[in-house]
């Protein structure tokens, strides 16, 4: 296939361009169409992402990431006030962006799995995106246990955030955001260091 007038076989990154380019136009993500277009074998595709699922969970990550580049710009407050209002708005804007809305509609089994399962690297990169934030709090900065701590935040946001997957209840950024909030608050007013030597 050609690309920029040279002709090589694609990038990973510009085979996961297209498929963004069709998620947010509503059209389904199909591995062999997303081979035939790019003119590679879906070995190739598989050999890259172990699954369509995966596919999926990259574009959806991307979109999370362009979420998060926006929501940052706007930080404000302390570095626990910044990263509770940077979660909640995170969480507002990816559940109120249209293309994902309609994906989740679609088929929620289906997302719910790409999005909130074990081996989804959606769960996983928020995972370690949010320790990453945790890190950034002085008071929680020298806690050993961050990634347990933020594991938490996300499961415990996953379950307002995607509520209409789960109970079939509508999403509710707010209440996962009073949730992290509440979370952040209990973490540092329960500091472990201030009982080791006890």
């Amino acid at each position: 296939m050609s690309h920029n007038g040279v002709n090589r076989p694609p990038t990973r990154a510009e085979v996961i361009d297209l498929a963004h380019s069709w998620f947010l136009a509503g059209r389904r993500v199909d591995v062999q169409q997303l081979a035939r277009e790019l003119g590679i074998g879906r070995a190739t595709l598989y050999r890259w992402w172990t699954s369509r699922d995966v596919i999926i969970g990259e574009i959806i990550w991307r979109i999370f990431l362009d979420a998060i580049e926006r929501v940052e710009m706007r930080s404000t407050g302390t570095a626990a006030q910044r990263f509770v209002a940077n979660f909640g708005r995170l969480a507002d804007t990816v559940r109120t962006y249209e293309p994902l809305a309609s994906f989740v509609a679609d088929d929620p089994e289906y997302a719910l799995r790409v999005v909130t399962s074990r081996h989804s690297i959606v769960q996983q990169r928020l995972t370690e995106w949010t320790a990453v934030q945790l890190t950034g709090i002085p008071e929680l900065a020298q806690r050993d246990d961050i990634s347990d701590l933020a594991y938490t935040l996300v499961r415990v946001a996953e379950s307002f955030l995607w509520s209409d997957m789960i109970t079939g209840d509508p999403p509710q950024p707010d209440k996962a955001t009073a949730m992290v909030g509440l979370l952040i608050s209990g973490a540092i007013a329960n500091n472990p260091s201030a009982f080791q030597n006890t």
